[in-house]
C-alpha cells in the first residue's frame, strides 16, 4: 500500500512539474517582451532627457529615435535606430536609407511580422498618428492609405518632398510570402516643444 502511494505521489509531482514547465515555456516570450518594452521606454525617456543616444541595455547596438503613438487604439511604439531583426520583434525599426522620423521626406519603418503586425492591422485610413521626434518636436500624421504590394514594388518607399511615414510588414505574416502590408501616413501639423 505504501509503495502504491509513493508511486502515485511521484506521478503527481511529475505531472505538476511538467505542467508548470510547459506553462512557463509559453510565457517566456511574454516576459521577454514585457521586460524589453520597459527597457526601451526607459531608454527613450533617458534619451529625451540627456539628448544622448541611450542604449536600452549595455550590449545593444541600437537606441531610440522617436516615439509613435496612435490615440484611437491607445498604443505607443518606440522607433529604434540600427535595429537588427532580433530586436525589431519588440519595436519599430527605422530603415537606414530613409530620412529620420520627423524630417522632410519619407521615413520608412519596418514592423516585425509576428508581434507588431496586429498593431498595423488595427490601423484604418483617417487614423491620427503622433510622432514625438527627439530633435524635431511633435508631428501629427494622418493615415492616407493602406496597401498590400509585392516586395519588388518599391514605389511606396521612394523619397518624398513631404513629411511621410511608411510602415511596412510582411503579409500575411509568413516568411514564404512575397507581399508586404504598407501603411502610409502624411503630415497634418507640427507642434514644437
Amino acid at each position: 500500500m505504501k509503495t502504491q502511494l509513493r508511486w502515485g505521489y511521484l506521478a503527481l509531482v511529475i505531472v505538476v512539474t511538467m505542467t508548470a514547465w510547459q506553462f512557463s515555456q509559453g510565457n517566456v516570450v511574454y516576459a521577454q517582451a514585457w521586460l524589453a518594452q520597459g527597457l526601451l521606454h526607459t531608454a527613450w525617456v533617458r534619451t529625451q532627457a540627456s539628448g544622448q543616444q541611450v542604449k536600452p541595455w549595455p550590449w545593444a547596438r541600437t537606441w531610440p529615435l522617436a516615439l509613435l503613438s496612435v490615440p484611437r487604439i491607445n498604443t505607443e511604439q518606440i522607433i529604434l535606430s540600427h535595429a537588427s531583426e532580433g530586436i525589431s520583434s519588440f519595436a519599430l525599426r527605422h530603415t537606414e536609407n530613409s530620412v529620420l522620423p520627423g524630417e522632410i521626406g519619407n521615413s520608412v519603418l519596418n514592423v516585425h511580422r509576428d508581434n507588431y503586425f496586429s498593431f498595423l492591422r488595427m490601423l484604418k485610413p483617417g487614423d491620427m498618428i503622433i510622432l514625438e521626434s527627439l530633435r524635431n518636436g511633435r508631428w501629427y500624421y494622418q493615415i492616407s492609405a493602406i496597401y498590400i504590394v509585392y516586395k519588388t514594388d518599391t514605389s511606396l518607399i521612394e523619397p518624398s518632398l513631404n513629411r511621410r511615414l511608411t510602415l511596412i510588414s510582411c503579409y500575411p505574416c509568413t516568411i514564404e510570402d512575397d507581399r508586404r502590408y504598407v501603411v502610409v501616413a502624411e503630415e497634418v501639423k507640427r507642434i514644437t516643444s
